[in-house]
């Protein structure tokens, strides 16, 4: 990874792309002669962005795609090299996500402009609003439940130095923020960030071919789902969308929810991260603020959840977040991760949901199950 944060236009998307793809490189040992292809996950990067940042790495010429999946893209962009390699296409691959979003975005996001909602002025934040209103309604939770997922992401970022935010918060402090929509204050929500992260993925052929010995963590399985058409009324926060990727990526692996040591978690507003947990069911239906609040999902905790900080402190440059989460989950379960470290994590998830679609219950989802 690079460090993600706010950089000026001196710093370009190509800049923060090439940087996080060198730095894997070189831990990989791997040189030009060893990549086959090259795979970009980003959304504002335009059309062939993929292409100029191969030209700028040297790796002009490859086979090069972008995929563009709203938050999920650095995921779907792993999922589509994940499938390449196991189909016996590819060896060794470059998996790059990337995002420069302080010159493109201002204020909050929005869906795209023919969304029933986008016409009637609807944002992100709006609708977790309201599923936070739901949520405490429905289950008894209170506001500082809620913001207690802010307080502990940015414990965790302190120990993180890839992260855009590396300070702790209070509750109070989260409770007293300037308030964006009822009842989420600006420290419930994720930062606007500009960042990348990537990684070098290979078959064990391809590891042999880098002089790679002994094992190294493996993409047991990945699910890619999108939101299905809803009709009339329904719950804001069954999350049927994360149960079915949840779902599909556990199959893949052969694991269970239970089995599950550590999530990254798409906590791009603090409610976001206690719904998807509960509809992966990885936390039991209406206990998700409660089990944040008394440090369960705290590192040291019984499941641990975003020892990264999370999009709320790490920062969240859309394109580049599913890789970062990839990055690591890597390191955690290589015992790489410093103070922030998850003891004994020998199986993780990572979870990004991209975008709205009205009448559906989401754009897409992503779930890379990663194992030692």
């Amino acid at each position: 990874m690079v460090r993600f944060g706010r950089f000026g236009p001196e710093v370009s998307f190509e800049k923060l792309a090439a940087g996080a793809a060198r730095a894997a490189m070189k831990d990989a040992g791997a040189e030009r002669k060893h990549v086959q292809a090259v795979y970009l996950g980003h959304v504002f990067g335009g059309p062939v962005a993929g292409q100029r940042v191969a030209a700028e790495l040297g790796l002009d010429g490859l086979p090069v795609s972008n995929h563009e999946n709203y938050c999920a893209s650095g995921a779907t962009a792993l999922r589509e090299a994940w499938m390449a390699i196991r189909a016996g296409v590819y060896d060794v691959v470059l998996v790059i996500g990337a995002e420069k979003m302080t010159d493109r975005i201002k204020g909050g996001v929005a869906p795209d402009p023919s969304d029933l909602d986008a016409m009637q002025g609807f944002v992100m934040v709006a609708g977790h609003a309201l599923s936070a209103q739901r949520y405490m309604a429905d289950h008894g939770a209170t506001r500082e439940q809620i913001a207690m997922v802010a307080v502990k992401n940015h414990a965790h970022s302190v120990h993180n130095p890839y992260a855009h935010y590396q300070r702790e918060i209070g509750l109070e402090e989260v409770l007293a923020a300037r308030p964006v929509a009822d009842p989420l204050g600006v420290l419930d929500c994720s930062p606007i960030s500009d960042g990348a992260a990537a990684a070098v993925v290979c078959s064990p052929a391809g590891l042999r071919r880098l002089g790679i010995a002994g094992s190294r963590p493996e993409v047991r399985g990945i699910g890619l789902v999108s939101g299905t058409l809803r009709t009339g009324l329904y719950d804001l926060n069954e999350e049927d969308i994360s149960r079915r990727a949840g779902q599909q990526a556990f199959e893949l692996a052969g694991v269970e929810p239970q089995d599950i040591d550590l999530v990254e978690m798409h906590d791009c507003f603090t409610i976001a991260e206690i719904v998807r947990m509960e509809g992966l069911g990885l936390i039991p239906r209406g206990e998700g603020a409660a089990w944040t609040a008394s440090g369960r999902t705290s590192v040291g905790g019984t499941l641990p959840v975003n020892p990264s900080g999370g999009l709320l402190s790490r920062g969240h440059p859309v394109g580049a977040t599913g890789m970062a989460q990839v990055c690591e989950v890597y390191w955690q379960l290589t015992g790489q991760a410093g103070a922030r470290q998850v003891e004994g994590a020998r199986l993780a998830l990572a979870y990004c949901k991209g975008g709205t679609v009205s009448g559906t219950d989401g754009g897409s989802v992503t779930t890379v199950v990663v194992s030692t």
